[in-house]
């Protein structure tokens, strides 16, 4: 079988690295992206090409992908994975914050899917996998625009999926639930620089609880079998929630409704 051309996206840590390492196990030649060089370097090997980008760069997401067409002819898979999370009240949340947060989240995935879309249409085959989240589909008091910003991850996969089927395009959402990577640390990193009145100290205490369970959670190793799946299966699930905890959410919401479902949440964190 010939090798295939992957691109992925925030792969110097986290789901994108575990995303990396197993493509490039399974007969993927795979171009990691992301900002931090030492990171990505360390990754280096026959199959793994580091490349330091910044998603929200479009000249050099451009120049990327059709230097990657020039030396391998094709891409087979986008893995758009890169994002992080802006924690606090959607009144603290600065203007200035929330739209990083699209920045990045949204329009870096929109960048990388105009700049390979042509390639894959042209080939007549390909597959994206965007990585959106459990909040793409529920939201939670104090993940607003982390949320919002998945949502309409959620909205652009539907769609495309739909407009580029017909030139034998995949497109499938992978929604991870709570993943043991260094993601709730910097969330709340973030979540420092947003002041709050004393009136939200509530929802900040509740915050921490509702991660608490991190350090427990399955390993982003299970995200990484999620998306070789979804590139190697011919009839692949539109959308993926995992692990088991995700699934249930998603369940309890349609079943409950939305006010029943979000008294529970607010009565879980007590505010």
């Amino acid at each position: 079988m010939a090798q295939r051309i992957a691109l992925v996206t925030g792969a110097s840590s986290g789901i994108g690295k575990a995303t990396a390492e197993l493509l490039a196990k399974n007969n993927y030649y795979v171009y990691a992206m992301a900002r931090r060089k030492e990171r990505l370097e360390a990754m280096c090997s026959d199959r793994i090409e580091p490349v330091q980008l910044d998603v929200t760069d479009a000249e050099a997401i451009e120049a990327t992908v059709n230097k990657v067409v020039a030396a391998k002819g094709r891409i087979d898979l986008l893995v758009n994975n890169a994002g992080y999370g802006q924690l606090g009240a959607i009144e603290c949340v600065s203007m200035e914050a929330a739209h990083a947060q699209f920045e990045v989240n949204v329009f870096g995935y929109a960048r990388f899917m105009h700049a390979v879309l042509p390639h894959m249409r042209s080939q007549k085959s390909g597959c994206i996998v965007n990585i959106a989240s459990i909040l793409g589909k529920i939201s939670l008091p104090g993940f607003g625009w982390y949320a919002a910003s998945k949502h309409a991850v959620e909205a652009l996969s539907e769609t495309l999926r739909s407009e580029v089927m017909k030139f034998g395009i995949k497109v499938i959402v992978i929604a991870p639930g709570l993943i043991k990577t260094e993601f709730a640390e910097k969330e709340f990193e973030l979540l420092k620089t947003v002041k709050h009145p004393s009136a939200y100290q509530r929802l900040l205490d509740a915050l921490p609880r509702l991660l608490a369970g991190e350090p427990k959670a399955p390993g982003p190793e299970i995200v990484a079998h999620a998306v070789l799946k979804a590139a190697t299966t011919a009839f692949p699930p539109m959308r993926h929630a995992l692990p088991v905890d995700s699934k249930t959410a998603v369940i309890s919401h349609w079943l409950l409704g939305s006010r029943l479902f979000n008294w529970a949440v607010r009565l879980k964190m007590k505010i």
